[in-house]
């Protein structure tokens, strides 16, 4: 049984250096975004993805909160065809900016700069961008005769949240801190749950019996208790059975997650249910399938929310007049109007709001949004966190001031970990990846979770090497995936290739095609692999396996580009549901097929982060039937012990083949 590790003392000295982590991580993660702006003008931004030129204002409108909604277009003197490309999407942070020449006047610029407004795109469209605005100020600036431009700034609220959650920790007295705070910093010893006399009842039967233990674990547990859930074990399965269980011993639950998509994925499950649920969030940031359980749905279709709809319309329509009117006097005073409105419409709101979370059984949020006005001064008796490996320690922290008996932790803290911005290999700030959750454990040993062993996803064989290297040989592969291939799915022909269930190409022999031999190319990218993955994917392809059922990743975003514009190239507008992308972006993510480019090939034998066992444990574990691993292994096993021991594992159990470059350069 494991003892307290620390002191009141130390629990402080901890809080201060958090505090002092987190202040430099949201000045590096502005200062970046900062940097990314002033060093490039507008164009650069632009075919960098993080701008949009050439705009006009064609309307505002109120949208969903009652928040002001502003209206882009294409300045069609100078744009045709619609948006001009970019890479801003639904939920970014931007910032609006009249769009001056570049002969402009410096105190007009400084103008222009002080007028901006910032906001969050709330629609993304081939012919329109809508930016619903966060300032509470006239925008008589940005009128429709004015040229906009747009472009994405770096969002430090939830930033501010976490620095204030340790602030208040640190004013906490030690006797005012919970019992669930007081066994997560070590102040107290963490006692197992007493097993329950009593069989459980369970709602899903489907259940494994490691799932059902899980489950029992979690609501016998006194404070704290984790689920480990490695890929593919049904993880949100159990968790969605937790959640019924303490619903039906009327319990009010708050479940988080540090990202939109980790909440999303539970609020998806649990609407159909029929448990009176809600989602807390900006509409712009939820997936489709939710919006009918958020907040804002839910407001617009309460009783108070129809005096709120009247508002709201009273509000467009002193917009409208706005836009209209010539006269700076009489424009001021519709503003004045609007703002009188939307108090009103807040205070409302707010009412509506404490209605609805009153009567809801289960609120859904992000760790972020759990310390936000929405869920008010309400207090919850559990608190469940899911992807807690992936949550910074301050992020998981948020929901514990809501003051419930026992947190529930959910992850798996041998994938990626929290994100932290990029400042160098020595960079102190790295001391943040290390979560709540994998804290935990390393603090109160095993007896703190129940980890998931019997995986739904992979073939035995795809699994075989992340059992081995990094979870003690536990996963077992349930008997409906432990064979399943691609020629098992319909319509698909048996060939070498949908016949296998892992391939190894490896590049080693030709040499040439990879990076500089120097090891100094700093692109990270491998024309070879991109042409390998180009001939793999045309065999899948014609076998029959459906485009929507591959993707292709790599550690290396060069690759990512270099692939785009390959796959592009060689199968021109045929396939546009083949997903390319980032290893650390595919996590909890799955598919039939994927093609892995481990990229590094040097006389050095560099591989950068591709060391990184959690990243490669990531890349190893999204395929369900097939995986086609596309390296130099020479380079690669040099790059780590783990990475050794899996090209020994792919050289033994892989189908190893050899590129002929006659035919890739054909």
């Amino acid at each position: 049984m494991a003892t307290p590790a620390s002191t009141i003392e130390d629990f402080h000295i901890f809080l201060d250096e958090q505090l002092e982590l987190l202040e430099k991580a949201r000045d590096a993660e502005i200062k970046l975004s900062n940097d990314d702006i002033a060093q490039a003008n507008p164009k650069v931004l632009c075919a960098r993805g993080l701008a949009v030129l050439n705009l006009c204002v064609s309307r505002y409108y109120t949208g969903l909160g009652g928040k002001p909604v502003l209206e882009l277009s294409p300045d069609n003197s100078l744009v045709s065809g619609g948006m001009p490309t970019h890479g801003l999407k639904t939920g970014d942070i931007v910032k609006i900016e009249e769009q001056l020449s570049a002969s402009a006047k410096k105190s007009q610029k400084k103008e222009a700069q002080a007028e901006a407004i910032t906001g969050v795109v709330v629609r993304s469209a081939s012919q329109k961008l809508a930016v619903a605005l966060e300032m509470d100020k006239p925008y008589l600036s940005l009128d429709t005769a004015k040229r906009i431009w747009v472009v994405k700034i770096a969002n430090d609220a939830p930033f501010k949240r976490m620095i204030q959650t340790i602030r208040d920790l640190r004013a906490t007295k030690p006797d005012g801190l919970s019992s669930i705070l007081r066994v997560s910093f070590g102040l107290s010893e963490y006692l197992p749950p007493q097993k329950s006399e009593h069989p459980l009842e369970f709602f899903d039967e489907q259940l494994n019996e490691i799932q059902k233990e899980a489950v029992s674990f979690a609501l016998e547990a006194k404070d704290i208790a984790l689920i480990h859930g490695p890929p593919g074990t049904g993880k949100t399965q159990t968790l969605i059975e937790i959640i019924r269980q303490l619903v039906a011993r009327d319990l009010k639950v708050l479940v988080c997650g540090p990202s939109n998509i980790s909440v999303d994925n539970i609020a998806d499950k649990l609407g159909p249910l029929q448990i009176p649920i809600i989602r807390i969030g900006h509409p712009a940031r939820l997936l489709p399938s939710v919006l009918s359980n958020s907040l804002d749905v839910a407001i617009k279709h309460s009783s108070g929310g129809m005096l709120v709809n009247d508002i709201r319309k009273e509000m467009d329509e002193k917009l409208n007049t706005s836009k209209k009117t010539r006269n700076a006097a009489e424009r001021r005073k519709l503003w004045e109007d609007i703002r009188h409105l939307r108090k009103e419409c807040k205070v409302r709101e707010k009412r509506c709001t404490e209605d609805i979370i009153r009567t809801s059984k289960v609120v859904l949020s992000t760790l972020h949004g759990a310390g936000g006005r929405d869920t008010g001064n309400r207090n919850f008796d559990v608190v469940i966190i899911d992807e807690a490996g992936q949550a910074l320690e301050a992020q998981s922290l948020i929901p514990f001031l809501r003051m419930p008996s026992k947190c529930i932790l959910a992850g798996d803290h041998l994938q990626l970990p929290p994100t932290i911005p990029r400042t160098g290999k020595a960079s102190p700030l790295k001391k943040l990846e290390l979560s709540l959750f994998e804290r935990l454990i390393k603090l109160h040993g095993p007896s703190i979770k129940r980890t998931l062993s019997v995986q739904y996803r992979m073939h035995e064989t795809i699994m075989k090497y992340p059992s081995m290297g990094m979870y003690d040989t536990l996963l077992l592969a349930d008997a409906s995936v432990r064979t399943h291939l691609l020629s098992d799915l319909p319509n698909v022909t048996k060939t070498d290739d949908t016949q296998e269930p892992l391939i190894f190409w490896d590049t080693h022999p030709q040499g040439g095609f990879g990076e500089d031999e120097a090891g100094i190319d700093e692109s990270k990218s491998n024309a070879m692999e991109a042409a390998l993955c180009c001939y793999h994917l045309r065999n899948l392809l014609g076998a029959g396996v459906q485009p929507r059922d591959i993707a292709i990743i790599t550690p290396y975003n060069a690759q990512v580009a270099l692939l785009s514009e390959t796959i592009k190239s060689d199968f021109p507008r045929e396939f546009p549901d083949i997903e390319i992308g980032s290893v650390d972006g595919f996590q909890g993510r799955e598919k039939e097929a994927i093609l892995l480019s481990l990229v590094r090939s040097n006389g050095k034998k560099e591989v950068g982060f591709l060391a990184d066992e959690r990243r490669l444990n990531v890349a190893m574990t999204r395929p369900r039937r097939h995986l086609c691993v596309i390296g130099d292994s020479e380079t690669v096993a040099h790059g780590s012990a783990f990475l050794k021991g899996w090209m020994d594992f792919l050289e033994e159990n892989a189908d190893l083949r050899y590129p002929d470059i006659l035919i890739l350069q054909q």
